[in-house]
């Protein structure tokens, strides 16, 4: 679901405008690999650009979204990006799982949007969620 948006990527705006609840945008790392059949929105330009840092918040503005999953290991293993999703998305939004999980849930995402992110398990899974106070006003 679509809030007002200033993305300006055309697929991106809409992969975010057609998520319904419980789809899945993954935004991923350099390096991680798409599974065959899922469509991949490949925003890397550089080493570095764009990163999670430039892409997470103006996903998060322009979703609604129900949750936000990230490997267990982040914290460990990349400090740095861990801090950053935390900044980014409030701590009862997050849910740290395995990262076989997200590799497990790839299949299903609707999109991966492959960033210049090159620091290990930069993975984040946007699952989509519903705004029942948009829908009320949209009936008034």
């Amino acid at each position: 679901m679509l809030k007002t948006s200033p993305l300006l990527n055309g697929r991106l705006a809409s992969a975010v405008a057609t998520l319904r609840h419980g789809d899945m945008i993954v935004v991923a790392d350099a390096g991680l690999p798409a599974p065959p059949g899922v469509e991949t929105l490949d925003l890397a330009v550089t080493q570095g650009v764009p990163s999670l840092a430039d892409v997470l918040p103006a996903l998060r503005d322009a979703a609604v979204l129900h949750e936000v999953l990230v490997a267990t290991d982040m914290g460990r293993v990349n400090p740095t990006r861990r801090a950053l999703v935390g900044e980014i998305f409030t701590s009862d939004e997050i849910r740290e799982v395995p990262h076989e999980e997200i590799e497990a849930l790839l299949p299903r995402a609707a999109l991966i949007v492959q960033t210049g992110e090159c620091t290990p398990y930069a993975n984040v899974v946007l699952v989509g969620g519903v705004s029942f106070f948009d829908m009320a006003m949209a009936e008034s």
